[in-house]
């Protein structure tokens, strides 16, 4: 990578075109790269091994915990999902399913579950979407920490135990998030190449922001959240607004923004909110949480497993990014410069990807330049390699790891493009699961 990296810069500065913005956005592109992959590997310490390994919770209480799930026609993975959660090895616990009014089988499933004393299920006669759902179940949740997952998840036996020792061990930490991998892996080429991108986004990207406990998505198939740093926040978190109107979106993005920003933008929430049963019930002080990743809490999510399902769910999360730049943004220059440069940086990127695409492979070829649209093909896929070593790093048995290059490939080539149409409608709140 090292070797790659010298080249490239040389190549820059020693190629016809000489220093301009493109050789400095390249270079800039390449560096943050490294960086990304630098601290991920070197800096990044899984929070739970050492409180784990030298016994740091002992004799300490362990907290009642509130598992709360939103589900809506999940027939299929339902079971599972609440079967994953009865079988962890955390005990005190509350399991709480709301069901959002499906129109399938799922309620008929949820009615095997009706005589297990530690689970309760609402059923909703009207939907009313996830962000609601939950905090149906929020109202009546008892635990000190909320255990949020997704309807076709399968969390790891000993994952939530794994983040709960981080909350008893850190009083400073309000979120956590585990890992996420695709159950559905071996399904197709689709949730292969997914299951391989999934690996990097949590053991690299997450991994970097963990370090300096500033996570800025706590992910949905395992998110875990301290009562004290969310509970004010949560009609907020339901009531999102965007451009005048619900934003039914960045589920995820939100609630961890408000943790993150509870020291900035705390307080003026909770006034807005202040008649919000969130509010009054019991006013909790804001605080500078941190929010980290916990690379051993283990969680497998069913992806989607066709071609069109994945960029229905790349428009949805790409206006949740949308949606992000305006409230994570408003505050993050204040976390540690390392991600919030990142961060910003992250967005520059995303925004001018298009645009290098369409001049590396129309404008250059077109131009007389046959040689450059080849190169840049080869640079994609050496960072896909690259990604794909670190994949092998993490799982050394699993072959997956080869087809990261293609995701990067896609996601150059055709996600990019998905920032401005997700740009231009973003209004549309249709729902896609994917």
């Amino acid at each position: 990578f090292l070797i790659a990296f010298i080249l490239i810069i040389n190549g820059k500065f020693y190629s016809s075109e000489g220093i301009s913005f493109l050789t400095v956005y390249g270079i800039t592109v390449t560096s943050v790269i490294l960086l990304t992959f630098s601290i991920a590997h070197f800096k990044y310490k899984d929070p739970s091994i050492e409180i784990i390994e030298k016994n740091l919770n002992k004799n300490k209480k362990k907290p009642l915990i509130s598992c709360v799930l939103a589900v809506y026609n999940e027939e299929k993975h339902i079971e599972d999902c609440i079967n994953s959660l009865i079988n962890s090895t955390y005990s005190n616990k509350e399991i709480i399913v709301v069901n959002d009014a499906s129109t399938d089988n799922t309620l008929n499933v949820l009615n095997k579950f009706s005589k297990n004393s530690k689970i309760k299920i609402l059923n909703l006669k009207k939907n009313i979407g996830k962000k609601g759902a939950i905090a149906r179940g929020l109202r009546i949740a008892k635990g000190e920490i909320f255990v949020f997952t997704d309807s076709d998840c399968i969390v790891e036996k000993g994952a939530i135990d794994r983040i709960i020792q981080i909350f008893m061990y850190d009083k400073d930490v309000g979120a956590v998030s585990g890992h996420s991998r695709a159950w559905n892996s071996d399904k197709n080429i689709w949730t292969k190449i997914q299951d391989s991108w999934y690996e990097g986004q949590f053991s690299i990207k997450k991994a970097l922001e963990s370090s300096y406990g500033a996570v800025t998505c706590i992910s949905g198939p395992l998110a875990v959240f301290r009562r004290d740093a969310i509970f004010n926040f949560i009609s907020a978190w339901e009531k999102d607004s965007f451009l005048g109107q619900e934003f039914r979106f960045a589920t995820d993005r939100t609630l961890t923004a408000f943790v993150l920003g509870s020291g900035f933008i705390g307080n003026k929430l909770k006034k807005r909110y202040r008649n919000s049963w969130f509010v009054k019930s019991k006013d909790y002080p804001t605080k500078h949480w941190k929010t980290i990743y916990c690379k051993s809490a283990k969680v497998w999510t069913n992806v989607p497993d066709t071609f069109r399902k994945m960029i229905k769910q790349q428009i949805r999360w790409k206006k949740s990014f949308i949606r992000s730049i305006f409230l994570t943004g408003k505050f993050y220059w204040k976390k540690p410069i390392v991600p919030a440069l990142l961060f910003y940086l992250k967005i520059l990127f995303i925004f001018l990807g298009p645009f290098i695409v369409l001049r590396q492979l129309v404008y250059l070829p077109l131009s007389g330049n046959i040689i450059e649209p080849f190169l840049y093909i080869g640079g994609i896929t050496f960072v896909g390699l690259t990604y794909g070593a670190f994949y092998k790093l993490e799982n050394p048995n699993c072959h997956k790891w080869i087809y990261r290059p293609l995701m990067s490939l896609l996601s150059t080539l055709i996600i990019s493009w998905l920032i401005f149409y997700s740009l231009f409608t973003i209004k549309n709140m249709k729902w896609h699961r994917g």
